[in-house]
């Protein structure tokens, strides 16, 4: 196999050089390109902590998928236990043997932060809180989240409850792509239950471009943390951030993270499926030359910098020996972008090149090595 280099041009003739290094007080972080699902930045995203009330993400989740999946309604009551009603932190301000409606439930648990709520949702969907904490782990695997385990619907301080910012970042994302409709619970920015008026305690709603979600938290041992995420021009970004050491903090730091995303990253497609690459010789075949095209189309998150910066290579065995088929690989173009893990892409045939005649297969073997060419160039 021989390498050839290949450099792509176009995006250097339209972005300057910048450097945009960004970083934050947070101690822990992570910020990821919702349609890529590539990180574009990361601190101590792997370190587990306790997840404080994002842990209600999950909680929200499973009630999502058991709405959208079973013939559970958000019109459905559930009656309010002593345990729900017992419950200390941030209340929904439910009584005990109510009947509350999967809706108010839902409101109570997302904008208020109700651990009531949280604990009353639990009970109604998986028994008791202690199974339901189960289902939510079934959950968290299925979505890849290696690095979590929950004990309880509404993030409260226990051993062994803990996850991560980009295991919360996984879960926001899927949540938001699996649920839209539902998804808009979070957006509302009040709520007011047994006639009392809670604002969402999520104030990116009503300070940050394009906020739309989604769940705030905060623990002695974890500090202010958020899942946040906002759309803008129908790129959405997410940011996850723990261990901040104020409720101010928590949203200058998400707010920079997110703003800093939108205005020194952007969203470049950096081949195209079926676009030509390079056209290679051809050895013994009914044509002298065949076309090799992309595979895939390639988009990246990129920033200014990655994008001045980005380089390729093919690599391909030349000729290319006949009979060629339409659409096998022949040959595999590798894309290079700083800060980034190579994106290695199948280059295949764009037509078939048929044998030639054993007859004249001697000629053009001998032509080819004399002088380099195929039999009918």
């Amino acid at each position: 196999m021989k390498k050839y280099i290949f450099t792509l041009f176009v995006y250097l003739l339209i972005f300057p050089v910048s450097v945009n290094a960004i970083d934050t007080k947070a101690e822990q972080a992570i910020v990821i390109d919702f349609d890529t699902n590539e990180i574009l930045f990361e601190k101590n995203s792997n370190l587990k902590k306790p997840p404080a009330s994002m842990t209600k993400i999950m909680t929200v989740y499973a009630a999502f998928d058991r709405i959208k999946n079973t013939d559970l309604s958000i019109t459905n009551e559930c009656v309010i236990s002593t345990k729900a009603y017992k419950m200390g932190g941030s209340r929904t301000f439910l009584e005990i043997d109510d009947r509350v409606s999967i809706d108010d439930l839902l409101k109570g648990i997302i904008i208020q932060s109700g651990n009531d709520a949280s604990i009353a949702m639990a009970e109604c969907l998986g028994g008791t809180e202690e199974d339901f904490a189960k289902l939510m782990n079934v959950y968290a695997k299925r979505l890849g989240m290696n690095n979590t385990n929950f004990i309880n619907s509404s993030g409260w301080p226990e051993d062994n409850h803990y996850s991560t910012v980009y295991d919360l970042a996984l879960l926001s994302n899927a949540l938001i792509r699996q649920f839209p409709d539902l998804y808009l619970y979070f957006s509302d920015k009040e709520f007011t239950y047994n006639e009392i008026k809670q604002p969402n305690r999520n104030k990116l709603l009503n300070t940050l471009q394009g906020s739309d979600g989604l769940k705030t938290g905060f623990t002695k041992a974890s500090g202010w943390g958020i899942a946040a995420t906002a759309i803008r021009d129908s790129r959405r970004i997410t940011a996850v951030i723990n261990g901040t050491n104020s409720s101010r903090s928590r949203l200058n730091e998400a707010s920079n993270l997110i703003n800093w995303a939108f205005s020194q990253t952007s969203q470049k497609q950096i081949i195209d499926e079926g676009q030509l690459i390079t056209e290679v010789d051809v050895w013994l075949g009914n044509k002298p030359r065949v076309n090799l095209i992309s595979s895939e189309k390639v988009i990246s998150t990129l920033s200014f910098d990655q994008i001045q910066l980005l380089k390729s290579t093919i690599q391909y065995k030349k000729p290319i020996e006949a009979p060629i088929k339409k659409g096998q690989v022949y040959g595999v173009l590798t894309i290079t972008i700083e800060g980034k893990p190579d994106i290695k892409v199948d280059l295949v045939a764009q037509n078939n090149v048929n044998s030639i005649n054993p007859i004249f297969k001697i000629f053009a073997a001998l032509k080819y090595l004399i002088f380099g060419t195929s039999l009918d160039e």
